[in-house]
């Protein structure tokens, strides 16, 4: 019974729809105040915001820089999951789905959605 599953599973090969989405939830870290100042009141939930590689932190995570309008918001770290979905990307665009601020100050939090299409199956 156990050879039949197993050989079951290993010829049931399937595949990944073209329009499949993976929807990815990260935090901006390191905030940058000094850009905000000029940026601030017009981020807004669902404003669309471009990513590009910034190297690695310490652990050899991939970084992005997170940047609206030209002004840098902050930059954003992927762990060694999110990173092998992520790695061959130089640029990117996320959404902003979550915002903590309030009036007259500086935002506290971003959170980002970003997409990844297409995923390939590892085995």
């Amino acid at each position: 019974m156990k050879r039949v599953l197993e050989n079951k599973i290993e010829s049931s090969a399937y595949q990944i729809a073209d329009n499949f989405v993976f929807n990815t939830i990260v935090s901006v870290d390191e905030l940058m105040d000094h850009d905000m100042i000029y940026i601030y009141h017009h981020l807004k939930i669902g404003s669309q915001v471009n990513l590009s590689v910034s190297g690695t932190n310490v652990k050899g995570n991939l970084r992005f820089s997170v940047s609206f309008k030209g002004f840098t918001l902050g930059y954003i770290t992927l762990d060694s999951v999110l990173q092998t979905i992520y790695k061959d990307k130089e640029s990117l665009e996320g959404v902003i789905i979550g915002l903590e601020k309030q009036k007259f100050l500086p935002i506290k939090a971003i959170d980002l959605s970003l997409k990844a299409t297409k995923m390939r199956m590892v085995s």
